[in-house]
Formats: structure tokens, sequence, C-alpha cells
């Protein structure tokens, strides 16, 4: 008999995404000998979506569901699009960094400003406290899929950088699928994969809007993580009998 599947979503879910990203910039500046105060990384963040937002060519599908912050360490040189696609997203980094220096008034350099945030952000890739537990316990009864919206490069490479890839039997991306989380075209997908008369015990995240959406077009149990409710208490929510 083939195991019910559990679909869980990756960004602060399984491992910390916007806490980290802000305690990388901080690091960043820390290093820099910049004031790392929670203005300070305010100011970084607005500058990094300010340049993100606009760059014409973030609508495209393989990145359109990246975030200003996550563009700050997302590597775009061998993702399938066009090339001047890719050349307009290669170095937001750097100029993401020059605009935040400058609105600090700082003239450290862009670029190792950038280099180091990349550095000090991989670093910060850990799963949260009990997940690694609480996929174990699943994985015993349960078949474990990922869905996360994003770009391959950088989902990917958290994904391999948590060290829990070799959970998940299966992985959807948003960039990869060719539909944002939470829209009947990703949906679709990830209904196509239940063969064999697969079944969805419940849908883990984080969102109201991408991960809840998932669950409704599916018509699947949704199980909300937040911070009260964390993953490593998911394995509770099963009805499976």
């Amino acid at each position: 008999m083939v195991p019910p599947v559990v679909i869980i979503d990756l960004d602060d879910c399984l491992i910390p995404d916007g806490t980290a990203a802000r305690a990388a910039i901080a690091a960043v500046l820390d290093e820099l000998s910049i004031t790392a105060d929670e203005q300070a990384v305010d100011t970084v963040l607005a500058a990094a979506r300010r340049e993100w937002r606009e760059n014409r060519q973030i609508t495209h599908r393989e990145v359109e569901r990246v975030a200003s912050w996550e563009a700050l360490w997302a590597d775009f040189h061998d993702l399938p699009m066009p090339p001047e696609v890719v050349d307009a997203l290669v170095g937001n980094d750097v100029r993401a960094w020059r605009l935040a220096l400058d609105d600090l008034g700082s003239s450290a350099d862009a670029q190792v400003a950038a280099l180091a945030f990349r550095r000090l952000r991989r670093a910060l890739v850990v799963p949260f406290p009990g997940v690694e537990q609480a996929l174990e316990s699943l994985g015993e009864r349960h078949e474990l899929w990922l869905a996360t919206d994003g770009c391959r490069s950088l989902q990917r490479a958290k994904i391999a950088l948590s060290g829990l890839a070799d959970r998940f039997a299966r992985v959807f991306v948003s960039g990869e699928v060719g539909h944002p989380k939470g829209t009947a075209g990703f949906t679709d997908a990830v209904r196509a994969a239940l063969t064999d008369g697969r079944t969805v015990c419940f849908v883990a995240g984080d969102s109201e809007t991408t991960d809840l959406l998932l669950a409704k077009t599916g018509g699947w149990p949704f199980v909300r993580i937040t911070d009260e409710v964390r993953f490593a208490g998911a394995a509770a929510f099963c009805r499976c009998p």
C-alpha cells in the first residue's frame, strides 16, 4: 500500500528565512564596522527591495517568486532564461549593497559586502529545532514532499545546505514548475504526481496565501506553522488510521 503524502513548505517552516536574512545583514554590517541596529538592517532591506523591484526582468517565471532579500544571495547564472534576462539579474546583490551602503553613509566596498552576505547567509541555513525529528516521525508512515516558491538554484541550494534533501521523495519549486505556489497551475503539477492511489494527509506551511491556497485548491487539510505551532509538532495533526 502506498503511504499518504505530507506536503511541506521550506522557508520559515523547516528553516528560517526572514530572520536569517536580517541576522546575516546585521553580521555583514558588523564586519564592516557599521552600526548594526534594527534601523540599519531595515535600511539595507529597503535598498534591496528598491533595486529588485526596479529590475524589469523579475517577472520571468523562473524568478517571479524570489523575494528581494533572497536575491541578495541567489545564483542566477545558470538558470534556463534568455541571456538578456540573466545579464539583467546577475550583479543585483552588488548593486543593492551599493545603494544600501550609500543610504547608510558608508564608503565600504559593495562587492565585499555582497560576498560577506552570501557567506554568512549560507551558514544560517539550519533547520528549526525539532524539524529533523518531526520529519523522521512523519516519514515512518508518510511519503514526504516539499513544495516551495522561488528560483530553482536558490531553493535547491537551501535544501542541500539544510541537510534535509534525502527526506523528500518529491520536490516542487515554483521556478521549475512554471507557476507560483498557490495557483491552479502549481496545484495541478502536484496533483498530477499523486499516482498509484496516493492521497494527501495534509499540507504544512506558514503562509496564509501561498501554502493555504495550495491546500485549498487541492482540497487538502492545512496545518499552519506559526510562532505558537512549530513544525516540530506537525505529526500531531496526522489523522491517518
